[in-house]
């Protein structure tokens, strides 16, 4: 599903270690990428291939691979874009229906929104504004670079030429990947600005 979406595996090699516990299905995973791309997996010892198969945590982890290590402040696009590319992801390699992508979007988003006190991404730490607000960037930026490129484009292949310059094994300021990302549009009109 990730190679589907970004055109390859995005690590050269990737160590995955699966933490057995007691129960079923799976019940978190991490992704990170010093010395080496990597992701842990908690998998209940009583999973069944059905519970795995139709699960989004393995996904959702490995779409973390794809993109460089910013710094802490950033982590909203690091959790957003996994959040928002897994299930798409899914859908594009036929093991989610796309109603229920769009479902699973209309049901999250709102918790992405900003609060009372809230003070833009880079400064509001919850966990809503990270996952869900980071995939409410991540729409907000499919749809305009899609609007732009009249439909010839999307977030994906800005994502892709942001692989191409490096994965989660880098780390990078959040500007110059926006950039890059601009860049592959061909477009002026940067995807920083819908971030103010």
């Amino acid at each position: 599903m990730v190679v589907t979406y970004y055109g390859r595996f995005p690590a050269r090699h990737t160590r995955l270690l699966v933490v057995p516990r007691a129960g079923r299905g799976v019940s978190g995973g991490r992704a990170w990428g010093h010395r080496g791309a990597a992701v842990r997996i908690t998998i209940g010892e009583h999973a069944t291939d059905a519970e795995l198969a139709r699960d989004w945590v393995l996904v959702h982890e490995l779409t973390h691979l794809a993109f460089p290590s910013v710094p802490r402040r950033h982590h909203w696009i690091e959790e957003g874009l996994a959040s928002y590319v897994e299930p798409v992801a899914r859908a594009q390699s036929g093991q989610l229906d796309p109603r229920a992508v769009w479902s699973e979007l209309a049901a999250g988003l709102p918790k992405g929104l900003p609060q009372a006190g809230d003070r833009g991404l880079d400064h509001t730490p919850t966990w809503g504004r990270a996952y869900w607000g980071g995939a409410l960037f991540a729409l907000l930026a499919d749809v305009e670079i899609r609007r732009q490129t009249q439909n010839r484009l999307g977030l994906q292949d800005a994502l892709r030429a942001i692989l191409a310059a490096g994965n989660i094994e880098m780390a990078s300021p959040l500007e110059p990947l926006l950039e890059i990302g601009d860049r592959r549009r061909g477009l002026g009109c940067s995807a920083r600005s819908m971030r103010a």
